[in-house]
């Protein structure tokens, strides 16, 4: 009873939630409290010498954002924290004699804020005008809204975390905890509840209508029609056992952006899973079963077991699976047909990290292709500055045999960080060596950069029915910083062209300017260029003729972004984000990236991750912008733990340690950390 009494309250709360956002801005735009008079003293009688203070520094330090008391125009209160952006952009693209023009104008805000009884708040939110269309003739719904809440405490142990607007479906625990298959998460519009308990009893929920996420800086989202729903909830019965299910629905949802075309049938499907697990210290097993259907075909049934053995420094993954045809998980495809095994063995010591890896996967049907994937690599460090690796995958398909090798060789140099990597590898259409040299220089704190040479043999391809032979040279720089107390830049700079051969050269550029105006108020600038250079690949007109040269026309994307940023962090008075009353506090920024050479960097010529959810000590959740970028702008001075969630992550990249990161802020001071997620061997 007592349970049921406050959980009107707090539901209503929760309703009521986007009324606290008013509240949020309210307190923003209190005044500050003007400085109260100096009374007279020994020290500054009328006709005395002014008192001259005296400042660590010469007062160079930059405030604490927590208990400075310009920091915020309202002392009083948990902590918060407020960016506001006006953008406006103009892009344009040519190819060929055709043009087009597009604005991309609008709002973005994000928010975040602690409250007492009721769990950490975030707000997502964009407004929009312009942008380039998805789909013919289909129309965004101007922007994104996103209201997450996270861990509001109830009675007996129970917390629960929620989320409204444009979102992803939630997945059960054990489904997230799925070494080789992956079960993907749908974005969609609607409404999401996790609920989780003693005897690690969680229960999930949500609804809403499938879409996908469209915008370059100013984020928009587009419905794909129809609905997706699902529930799911497991259990811990013993120390050693989890247990759980999960059921998801998918109605009537059009698989592309735009009106349903003649002939096209929308998705409807339904899924369900159970699954088992078992630990024991080191050791783990898990069992999954699929029976799902979809509409117009047969019912699909799947299952896979996954165990894994840890013995001193040895690791070893292992499973088997089977997956009939068209099974889904919702709205989304997943790795189907197939049947087969894995294994895999890694070593880790002070000196040597290496892993080795077999896959044997056949078709169910007979119509897909059956595959033998065996890959291999290892790194041992010499010493404290040398360190050297390499990569062996070999692949034998229906198709016939590919391979490929890679060697790399670290340094830790006079400069910073150095890798020199050779790699080739073999296919069936022809064969690729390139040699590339990276290097993450030291700067001083605040600033990053690192530069990637790279030459690119390409023998054998073939292109329009041709074998056509080139040579690249390919140059790229990432980094940036703050260079002094207003200026700060950031950015990406690619350049590839052919010396040899035919191949289409091109040059990319993507570069930030950021002008401190105020405490409060900053302006950035970007300028983003994309230039596909003409070429004369041979193709073939007639097979009566010899092939002949033919011009490939340039193809050429640019943009220019203007943004009025608003950034303020209050309340920290009492307590900053993880923090106690009156502690310190810092800034957490960071990306979150594709890894595309597994190196561990935040290499020159990498991508960031979009709109993947980041969450701060289990509570404190922000989502990564079109450029996989996240902030915490004021966190609590001391130990924290961050934490990705792969609810938009593209397949088949993967979060390096589970996406799990620990970082130490001091105050006043701005802690960067790079988050990496990879793709297997």
């Amino acid at each position: 009873m007592k349970l049921r009494a406050k959980l009107a309250p707090r539901l209503a709360f929760g309703l009521c939630g986007l009324g606290g956002l008013t509240w949020l801005g309210a307190a923003y735009a209190q005044s500050v409290t003007p400085a109260p008079s100096v009374p007279w003293s020994a020290a500054n009688l009328p006709g005395a010498p002014a008192y001259q203070d005296k400042y660590i520094g010469g007062g160079s330090l930059a405030p604490d954002i927590s208990t400075s008391d310009d920091a915020t125009a309202d002392s009083q209160g948990l902590a918060r924290s407020l960016q506001v952006d006006g953008v406006v952009s103009a892009l344009s693209s040519r190819e060929g004699g055709s043009s087009t023009n597009v604005e991309e104008n609008g709002i973005v805000l994000k928010s975040q804020w602690d409250t007492a009884d009721f769990g950490a708040w975030s707000l997502d939110a964009s407004a929009r005008t312009g942008g380039a269309d998805l789909g013919p003739g289909e129309q965004g719904q101007g922007g994104v809204i996103t209201l997450r809440q996270r861990g509001m405490p109830f009675d007996g142990d129970w917390q629960a975390d929620n989320s409204l607007g444009d979102i992803n479906t939630p997945d059960i625990g054990l489904a997230r905890l799925q070494p080789r298959f992956y079960l993907p998460t749908s974005p969609m519009q609607g409404l999401t509840t996790e609920w989780r308990g003693p005897d690690g009893l969680q229960i999930t929920a949500g609804g809403g209508v499938p879409g996908l996420y469209d915008g370059i800086v100013v984020p928009d989202f587009h419905t794909l029609d129809g609905s997706a729903a699902t529930a799911g909830a497991q259990w811990s019965p013993s120390s050693h056992w989890t247990v759980g299910g999960q059921l998801i629905e998918a109605h009537d949802v059009n698989l592309e952006i735009g009106p349903v075309v003649d002939g096209a049938t929308p998705l409807s499907s339904t899924t369900g899973l159970l699954s088992a697990a078992w630990a024991d210290h080191s050791e783990r097993l898990q069992l999954n079963l699929l029976d799902g259907e979809v509409d117009g075909k047969a019912n699909a049934v799947g299952g896979w077991v996954d165990g894994s053995i840890t013995q001193g420094r040895f690791q070893q993954n292992a499973g088997i699976f089977r997956i009939d045809p068209n099974m889904t998980w919702g709205n989304q495809v997943m790795s189907d047909d197939m049947q087969g095994g894995y294994y895999r063995l890694d070593y880790q010591s002070r000196q040597w990290l290496a892993d080795v890896g077999i896959d044997e996967v056949h078709s169910v049907s007979g119509l897909g292709t059956d595959t033998t994937f065996v890959t291999g690599d290892a790194r041992y460090q010499l010493s404290r500055d040398w360190g050297l690796g390499g990569v062996a995958n070999i692949s034998r398909t229906d198709g016939g045999d590919s391979w490929s090798l890679e060697g790399f060789l670290d340094h830790v140099n006079a400069w910073g960080t150095g890798r020199v990597q050779a790699d080739y590898a073999n296919t069936q259409t022809g064969r690729d060596a390139t040699l590339t040299l990276n290097q993450t220089w030291s700067a001083p704190v605040g600033i990053q950069l690192s530069t990637s040479t790279y030459v690119e043999r390409i023998t054998g391809a073939i292109i329009n029915d041709l074998q056509q032979d080139s040579t690249l040279l390919g140059l790229a720089a990432n980094g940036g910083g703050q260079f002094t107390t207003q200026f700060g830049i950031e950015g990406n700079v690619q350049w590839a062209a052919a010396v040899q051969g035919r191949a289409a050269p091109g040059v990319s550029a993507n570069v930030s300017l950021t002008y401190q105006v105020s405490r409060n108020w900053q302006v950035l600038a970007t300028y983003y260029d994309s230039r596909t250079g003409s070429w004369t690949p041979l193709t073939v007109v007639s097979p009566l003729t010899p092939p002949v040269a033919t011009l490939v026309p340039a193809a050429e994307e640019r943009g220019i972004f203007l943004t009025l940023r608003f950034k303020r962090a209050a309340g920290s008075h009492f307590a900053p984000l993880g923090g106690t009353p009156g502690a310190g506090a810092g800034e957490i920024a960071g990306i979150v990236y594709l890894d595309a050479n597994n190196n561990g960097l935040f290499d020159a010529g990498e991508a960031g991750a979009p709109n993947v959810t980041v969450v701060l000590d289990g509570r404190f959740s922000v989502q990564t912008d079109a450029g996989g970028r996240f902030a915490f702008p004021a966190a609590a001075t001391g130990h924290h733990v961050i934490t990705v969630i792969s609810d938009n992550l593209p397949l088949p990249w993967t979060l390096v340690s589970g996406g799990r990161a620990e970082v130490d802020v001091s105050t006043r001071c701005r802690t960067d950390i790079n988050i990496a997620a990879q793709r297997p061997h």
